[in-house]
């Protein structure tokens, strides 16, 4: 394993992300079986693995070609912003090789895709970014497109999963027929520090990353109580954010031509890859040496804050945000250590 891709190589399996496999890979087994096609949500915020489990279910059934054309059991896209019937129809083609995949009308298009699915052995249809389905500024939601998925795995047999933030949840909650097709949703979400299992998972996550980045450097014991604090705190429990921190230190170690990855590396490469999930708050680095290592209401407070700037978008009155702002997780975090 080269040395600079050692994260993205390290594959660490944990409890939402292996029940997140287990019921894609359920849909595939049993999807083709059932009388109804099988649909399945995906949610959580950014960072929490819903597009790590998707790549990796890809993975295990990748395309290939045989004499009479390309063969894609698992077809995965990224859905559009403002999503059009033509739109999503023309994205799937595309993604299954159709070179006229933006030519014709929503009917002439959606004939093509169902014959194309079927010449491919398509099993499974992978929606990421499933929210732009909802606009969170009119809080509108694109019922054409929504309905016209529905169609789609009705009349193909194909078992259908989505993944987005939780805003994508009306989208299938308001369509009565969409969401009897889905099974309940697979909710990801980050650690809290507060509740012991999530600790000692997260504590455990970093001794994989730790065991792993040894191989090749000589690193701070990255699953200490202390620097999984402060990892933390700089993540937000989120393990996207996690991945980046760590990826971005191996590169910097990597681009000096280093074997050693140190503290100040650690602190650097948060600055580089983290500090901006912060938002425009000012912030003590986790990594500074001036950083309090303790569990405080101010720093489980910060942390929590990780990644969840787009609140600032929401139109919703001003009292609304500032409950949103905080993540629905802050109360209860609060709550468990008795604040």
């Amino acid at each position: 394993m080269e040395a600079r891709y050692v994260i993205e190589n390290t594959l660490v399996p944990h409890t939402a992300f292996e029940g997140a496999m287990k019921r894609i890979k359920q849909c595939l087994a049993h999807g083709k079986m059932s009388p109804e096609p099988t649909c399945l949500a995906l949610v959580g915020e950014s960072g929490t693995g819903k597009s790590r489990a998707l790549e990796e279910t890809e993975s295990l059934m990748p395309r290939s070609r045989n004499a009479e054309g390309a063969i894609v059991p698992i077809l995965r896209v990224r859905a559009p912003a403002r999503p059009t019937v033509k739109g999503v129809a023309g994205l799937l083609l595309q993604e299954l090789g159709d070179p006229k995949s933006e030519v014709g009308t929503e009917i002439s298009r959606t004939k093509r895709l169902f014959d194309k699915l079927n010449d491919c052995g398509t099993q499974i249809i992978m929606l990421d970014e499933f929210q732009h389905f909802f606009d969170k500024g009119t809080r509108k939601i694109f019922h054409d497109a929504a309905d016209w998925l529905k169609i789609l795995v009705d009349q193909t047999k194909v078992a259908l999963v989505v993944s987005g933030l939780e805003s994508c949840l009306p989208v299938i909650r308001t369509n009565e027929q969409l969401s009897r097709r889905f099974t309940a949703p697979v909710f990801m979400r980050r650690f809290n520090w507060l509740v012991e299992s999530e600790r000692a998972e997260f504590i455990g996550i970093l001794e994989a990353f730790n065991a792993s980045i040894s191989e090749h450097f000589r690193v701070p014991e990255l699953n200490s109580e202390e620097m999984a604090f402060r990892f933390w705190c700089a993540s937000g429990g989120l393990i996207g954010y996690l991945t980046k921190h760590l990826r971005q230190a191996v590169w910097d170690v990597c681009d000096a031509e280093e074997s050693d990855i140190t503290f100040e590396h650690l602190g650097a490469a948060y600055d580089d890859a983290i500090w901006s999930a912060h938002g425009t708050e000012e912030t003590v680095s986790p990594f500074s040496r001036s950083f309090v290592v303790d569990a405080t209401q101010e720093n489980i407070l910060a942390a929590l804050k990780v990644g969840t700037r787009e609140v600032d978008q929401d139109p919703a009155p001003r009292s609304r945000r500032r409950a949103a702002s905080a993540g629905p997780s802050v109360s209860h975090a609060l709550k468990s250590r008795g604040a």
